[in-house]
């Protein structure tokens, strides 16, 4: 098997993992995710962690934005803590304007 094929063996199992295998999403986070039928990695992947927490505040799910980063850094396996700046504003801007919508 070529590298690139692991890679993508790899990546495959990851997306049909649960969504509580990430990092930071577990508990209260895995029910809420489950709720909007996010149930695994793929499909937080496929959806976005923009539009799962807007899902689920229309969901009636009480999330801050500290689930946003979390789900981020689960996504990224990077800690929770070295979410670039940028990002945070970036997503900060698109949920203000998603609520300016409404």
């Amino acid at each position: 098997m070529k590298t690139s094929e692991n890679k993508e063996v790899l990546e495959g199992a990851r997306g049909a993992a649960p969504v509580e295998s990430l990092r930071y999403l577990a508990g209260k986070s895995k029910v809420a995710l489950n709720g909007i039928g996010i149930i695994t990695v793929a499909d937080l992947e496929r959806v976005g962690v923009i539009d799962a927490y807007l899902q689920m505040k229309a969901a009636g799910v009480r999330a801050g934005l500290n689930f946003v980063w979390a789900m981020f850094a689960g996504l990224q396996g990077i800690d929770i803590f070295r979410i670039p700046a940028e990002f945070k504003e970036a997503v900060k801007a698109e949920l203000k304007k998603a609520d300016a919508e409404k």
